[in-house]
């Protein structure tokens, strides 16, 4: 596996929710799911039950060298795209536009299975 450029740590997924950016509370933060902003911008969103605010954070597409090939056209042109809170797994895309998870296991979930 070669050597290839990482984002800077700070823009990592992380396994514990934000910091609520009204009250800084991070402990009361959920997650709500994806979404897509008017200008098509891919989000997370998030809500804090203290507050309540809701708010969005942008999801960084980071290309890989040695992802998995995609389930749907096997193309081996992939890349992490986020982590999968849902599915416990990292969400994958292609670059026909296809999106997979793969959890820790290597077993591959599609979009509406269950896992």
């Amino acid at each position: 596996m070669n050597a290839e450029p990482r984002p800077l740590a700070e823009q990592w997924p992380l396994l514990t929710a934000p910091d609520c950016p009204t009250c800084q509370r991070p402990a009361d933060v959920v997650f709500i799911g994806p979404a897509t902003t008017c200008d098509g911008t891919e989000v997370n969103v998030w809500h804090c039950r203290t507050c309540p605010a809701d708010w969005a954070i942008p999801v960084t597409h980071w290309p890989v060298q040695d992802g998995p090939d995609c389930p749907y056209c096997l193309t081996p042109a992939t890349c992490w795209a986020a982590i999968d809170p849902d599915n416990a797994g990292d969400l994958w895309t292609c670059q026909n536009g296809h999106e997979f998870t793969l959890t820790p296991e290597g077993l591959i979930i599609l979009p509406g299975d269950a896992a």
